[in-house]
């Protein structure tokens, strides 16, 4: 078995063009977050929902980082 980290599992950086679109998910999934927490009751529903939105967040940053052409693998 090679010792060699596979894409999917390495840091990647991203480029200067990478990190705007994060910063532009992230802008959009806060704004959304905060309408969900404004407007729906405190409930587990809520919950529910600003969990599965952090874990939505979290896999298109990674979607944008790790098909990035630019971003450098560490």
């Amino acid at each position: 078995m090679s010792e060699e980290i596979k894409k999917t599992y390495n840091y990647h950086k991203p480029s200067e063009q990478g990190l705007k679109k994060i910063t532009t998910i992230r802008k959009a999934f806060t704004e959304l977050d905060n309408l969900v927490q404004e407007l729906a009751p405190s409930t587990r529903e809520r919950s529910v929902a600003l969990t599965n939105l952090e874990q939505a967040a979290m896999w298109a940053i990674k979607a944008v980082v790790v098909n990035d052409p630019e971003s450098v693998v560490e």
